[in-house]
């Protein structure tokens, strides 16, 4: 819920940024460090069930990527934009990962 919540809102926010010049960095940090974090609560729930390793070496890939996007300029673009798409596609895998899971589980516990 919070991962759609963030996701809808996210584009608002970041189309608003160069309305608001003097806070852009410490807006831009912040939102940086909330993807991060729901990245990282979502995936963490889905791990425990499915326990795929792949899971957690995208995660790890995604946020060095958003979090050393920060430290220079030079590839702050490409660092935040490879970042974001390596967490969506953390998130996808997380999920459908989840669901072959807890399916799996369930279609056992019929029979």
């Amino acid at each position: 819920m919070a991962c759609a919540i963030h996701c809808m809102l996210s584009p608002i926010v970041l189309g608003l940024i160069p309305m608001i010049h003097s806070k852009s960095e410490l807006l831009e940090d912040g939102l940086i460090a909330v993807s991060i974090l729901i990245g990282v609560l979502s995936v963490a729930g889905g791990y425990r069930e499915h326990r795929r390793l792949i899971v957690l070496v995208m995660l790890i890939v995604s946020v060095a990527l958003l979090a050393g996007s920060q430290f220079t300029e030079r590839f702050e673009e490409s660092g935040v934009i490879s970042g974001a798409l390596v967490m969506a596609g953390t998130q996808f895998l997380n999920l459908r990962y989840q669901k072959r899971c807890c399916a799996h589980e369930h279609e056992l516990a019929v029979r």
